[in-house]
């Protein structure tokens, strides 16, 4: 809340924070920052004595060329003083131009006229208006005497992934256990990121099975989904998954909360995941949900990840907190990782299947940009180029362990797998020369590709 110790409750800023932010779904994290910044320039306005709608674009200027800080008496009179911009300075002004934009915009509100605009205004033309006072407040972001950089964290392999999910089902209280194994779970096996898991409610799991065939097929299917926690629904809803992934159904889409507030994305939940999540609603969350939440008489939120701590961030598990969870993880198994970057295991085995498609489709003739296009309509990204690394780091291991081989048929996998590994182990030479005879046999032509170790079968 915006308590001011002498005002009290500051209700122009609580208003906005409640209806302008929080209403529209804005994180809690981003709703507290901002609320931060507002009342830094509340506390700067009350020092100065002014009102918090009675000021012009001056005494804004004033503030941020005195540091952009509680108490300063700037008066600037030379009007070619620029402020020195940080990115915190910058994150400031535009918190406090979206907040006079709610109130002039959105609730009508009379802001004081300066030059023909107002305080409102300054959010799309600030740095651009030719003879105006805070033209010449130009961006100039300072830097640190020294800047270290930031290294990278590693992507973890399939079986370090499996180690972290494994180490996670160890801890002591099940139901934690269980909460964090299916995070990483939807991180490792649907790419999904932390603000997606910390979103997903059990309205829109239960909307994407509503969506499916197979559920549309069973008797009075509406009832079922909604009355999922029964027993014999649960059952028949974990039966019908079991169904669609026998005909070669490989994921249920649920919509959930997208990066920086944008439009929801649909996130594939691979079918044993989505018969797990359904489990845990159904007895985990359920436990939960009657500790902590039906001997107060409160209803708690629809989000399938629920916290102990009913009275923070309204009783939903936050990003930050999956995050800090995972980190000691990885640091006690020393691998190198994150919970995001289970997320890029995912990624790249996504990136891994497409080259080895691209590879059988056009063999020596195939295309980088095909595959990084596609991978970036499936997983949701807006920069092709942030999958780039991902290509990368497959077309790597490709020099160091060979190319890979693609079958048509799981009937000939562990044959093919045998040929490989005999001929790169010890009796290599000896059975060479046996595959050989055995191709020419056949009456095969062998099909060389010159400076590629790539095999297509």
């Amino acid at each position: 809340m915006a308590v001011n110790p002498d005002d009290g409750l500051v209700i122009p800023i609580q208003a906005y924070l409640l209806e302008g932010m929080l209403r529209v779904g804005e994180p809690w994290n981003t709703v507290e920052k901002h609320a931060y910044h507002i009342c830094i320039w509340y506390d700067f306005l009350r020092y100065n004595n002014l009102d918090i709608f009675g000021f012009d674009e001056r005494h804004l200027r004033n503030f941020f060329i005195g540091g952009a800080v509680r108490y300063s008496n700037v008066q600037t009179i030379n009007k070619l003083i620029e402020p020195s911009w940080t990115a915190t300075s910058k994150e400031r002004f535009d918190a406090i131009a979206a907040f006079y934009d709610f109130w002039q915009r959105k609730r009508g509100k009379r802001l004081v006229h300066f030059r023909g605009g107002t305080i409102a205004d300054l959010a799309d033309n600030l740095f651009d208006r030719a003879n105006r006072s805070s033209a010449r407040a130009k961006v100039n972001f300072t830097r640190p005497a020294l800047e270290k950089a930031q290294r990278r964290k590693g992507t973890p392999s399939t079986d370090e992934a499996e180690r972290v999910l494994e180490k996670v089902l160890e801890q002591e209280d099940q139901n934690r256990a269980q909460t964090y194994y299916l995070v990483g779970s939807l991180a490792y096996r649907s790419g999904n990121r932390s603000v997606g898991a910390s979103s997903l409610t059990v309205k829109n799991l239960l909307q994407g099975l509503m969506n499916e065939r197979d559920f549309k097929g069973l008797k009075d299917y509406k009832k079922v989904l909604k009355n999922y926690h029964i027993d014999g629904n649960r059952k028949l809803i974990v039966q019908t998954l079991q169904r669609m992934k026998a005909n070669r159904r490989a994921f249920i889409y649920c919509d959930v909360r997208n990066k920086g507030g944008a439009e929801p994305i649909s996130l594939p939940i691979p079918i044993e995941l989505c018969a797990e999540i359904i489990d845990y609603i159904c007895t985990y969350r359920i436990d939960l949900i009657r500790q902590r939440y039906i001997p107060k008489n409160k209803a708690p939120p629809d989000h399938v990840f629920l916290s102990y701590q009913t009275e923070v961030a309204g009783g939903v598990l936050q990003p930050e907190t999956f995050s800090n969870y995972f980190g000691p993880i990885f640091r006690g198994l020393e691998i190198d990782g994150s919970l995001h970057r289970l997320r890029a295991t995912f990624c790249e085995e996504i990136v891994r299947d497409l080259y080895i498609r691209e590879r059988a489709i056009h063999g020596r003739n195939w295309q980088a940009s095909n595959i990084i296009e596609y991978a970036r309509k499936l997983l949701g990204h807006k920069n092709p180029d942030s999958l780039e690394h991902y290509l990368n780091n497959v077309l790597n291991q490709e020099m160091i362990s060979g190319d890979p081989v693609l079958v048509t048929s799981n009937e000939d996998t562990p044959y093919i797998r045998a040929m490989c590994e005999e001929l790169s182990g010890p009796n290599a030479a000896k059975f060479r020369p046996l595959l050989q005879d055995f191709v020419i046999s056949c009456g095969l032509e062998p099909i060389n590709q010159e400076g590629r170790r790539y095999a297509l079968f």
